[in-house]
């Protein structure tokens, strides 16, 4: 398959190092003097961005996490003016406020080039029918990948507010030949398709590129198998210009990283010491050509490892393995990242003075995520009326489906219930990979 930028993708490893070193330095000079959040950082450790001679002095620079961003809402991380800022998005924080970004036009431009790399790489060409099907709360990557496919001339359909079954139809009746969703709701969709009795003969397709969640080997050999297709992944947090900060090629051996747009490090996630090559460590991602909202040293919480060996299909790019976990308590549900935490911070909204204690229990249903609250009963927020008890669960579940953009089962428990497994308030039961 071919390459959206060439140019840049097969470049000379040299050359490229030495974009990287010249965008590094420029980057760091403008958050120093645009960025009051960095100039600080900067100078209480002494350090002068325009002294930086080589890519390998970025580990002299502090971490930018995600708390950072949420602390400097809404527009302290801005490094233009707002006249020169065309759009705006925000996603939920791990605080009471949450990320704002924000982009100038350039930026989007830039997001669309990065965004049809990935997409040519999966085989997107200018008479494909695109058919978008991701969870409401991921819409903001839902955009990216609509722009980015229109960049490329072929007809998009974002899809995201209907069933299951109507998806199928309208893949099949539409004639759709590439499919933009997550892993999980992918055999979703070929579960029910097969339950529909539905031969994917009838469709198509001809490829599944997913985002939100790590392609794992079996779920790939699963679509593969049952569609008929190829399946290939993109990944990028939605703070970093969208899913495609690295995208697979059709040898399908890893991510290649944009390494003309983004300096990656793999780091101990304790420590904060780099990761030889081949070890997992945490993703740290800077940001080399963003004009409105760069960030240096942006730790991820995505647990991966790269490796340096070259690609057969040309590209020089370095790869990535897909993402193995997350720290730091960092759960993926339906392709959305969520934090105890912001649960918690919810819950504590009904009621006053009173920490709730509460269990998340996480299984699949039809190949689908299902988050399931264990809530413990107690008279500070469920007093012994059955129609006070229904409006606060109410409540609660439009809260949570505004949060995670999916149906949340609360289930509400006898204190010792919580108490037999062992785990504190906020604890994670995982059972979505025991089958």
């Amino acid at each position: 398959m071919k390459c959206w930028d060439a140019e840049n993708e097969q470049m000379n490893r040299e050359c490229l190092e030495q974009v990287q070193l010249e965008r590094l330095q420029s980057t760091l000079n403008r958050v120093h003097k645009n960025v009051s959040f960095y100039k600080k950082q900067f100078d209480e450790l002494g350090i002068q961005p325009g002294a930086v001679a080589s890519v390998e002095e970025i580990t002299r620079f502090p971490f930018t996490s995600r708390e950072d961003l949420s602390n400097n809402y809404p527009y302290g991380m801005f490094a233009v003016p707002l006249r020169d800022i065309v759009r705006i998005s925000s996603s939920a924080g791990t605080t009471a406020r949450p990320v704002v970004v924000g982009y100038t036009r350039n930026d989007l431009k830039l997001r669309n080039t990065i965004t049809s790399r990935f997409l040519t790489a999966g085989g997107v060409v200018d008479t494909d029918v695109v058919q978008i099907c991701l969870n409401p709360a991921l819409s903001s990557l839902g955009r990216v990948l609509k722009e980015g496919a229109e960049n490329i001339g072929a007809s998009v359909m974002p899809m995201s507010h209907i069933s299951t079954s109507k998806q199928l139809m309208v893949m099949q009746d539409y004639r759709t030949s590439v499919l933009l969703t997550t892993p999980s709701y992918a055999m979703h969709v070929l579960h029910v398709m097969e339950a529909l009795g539905m031969d994917a003969d009838s469709l198509a397709l001809k490829a599944i590129l997913t985002v939100g969640e790590p392609l794992i080997q079996d779920t790939r050999d699963k679509l593969e198998s049952g569609f008929n297709v190829q399946v290939m992944a993109g990944y990028g947090p939605a703070d970093l210009m969208g899913p495609a900060v690295a995208y697979e090629c059709e040898k399908k051996n890893g991510l290649h990283i944009s390494e003309d747009h983004f300096l990656l490090e793999i780091v101990d996630p304790d420590t904060g010491t780099p990761c030889a090559p081949g070890q997992v460590g945490e993703v740290v991602l800077t940001t080399l050509t963003v004009r409105a909202f760069p960030l240096i040293r942006f730790r991820t919480g995505d647990l991966a490892s790269i490796f340096r060996d070259p690609c057969t299909c040309g590209r020089t790019l370095l790869r990535m393995h897909q993402v193995t976990g997350h720290t730091g308590g960092l759960l993926t549900i339906r392709g959305v990242k969520v934090h105890p935490a912001q649960i918690e911070k919810i819950l504590k909204g009904i009621a006053e003075d009173f920490t709730p204690r509460f269990l998340l229990h996480l299984y699949k249903e039809s190949y689908r995520d299902m988050l399931e609250i264990w809530l413990a009963i107690n008279e500070a927020i469920f007093p012994d009326e059955m129609k006070v008890i229904e409006n606060t669960l109410r409540t609660l579940r439009k809260q949570f489906f505004q949060l995670l953009g999916f149906e949340v089962m609360i289930k509400l428990v006898e204190p010792s219930t919580l108490k037999q497994y062992g785990k504190p308030s906020g604890g994670v039961i995982d059972n979505r990979f025991n089958s």
